[in-house]
């Protein structure tokens, strides 16, 4: 009984976490100019979003690349899950972000 116990506890611990990783996958990509940076991030207007998905401005979590250094002007590709929060700025969850020259 133990280690049917033992089994269950370890398969619903996988699923959990294979569910959470695949929900941290890219989903939707956009390339646009940071126009503003803040303590939370910045604000990116889009110049060229996958099939017109976003436009306009969006609020980038500029932490999810620790290694870069952001400034206002730089053209950069975000990439998040597809998820959209009707917000002024637009929200969304940012997964990644990159500098583009």
């Amino acid at each position: 009984m133990k280690k049917k116990i033992i089994l269950i506890f370890t398969f619903l611990l996988c699923g959990g976490i294979l569910f959470v990783w695949s929900e941290s996958e890219v989903k939707a990509t956009f390339t646009g100019v940071i126009e503003e940076i803040n303590e939370q991030g910045a604000i990116v207007y889009v110049t060229d979003g996958e099939d017109n998905a976003v436009s306009g401005i969006i609020a980038v979590n500029l932490a999810k690349n620790p290694d870069e250094t952001f400034q206002v002007g730089d053209k950069v590709k975000v990439g998040y899950d597809g998820t959209i929060r009707d917000t002024a700025p637009i929200g969304i969850t940012t997964l990644t972000v990159e500098l583009v020259e």
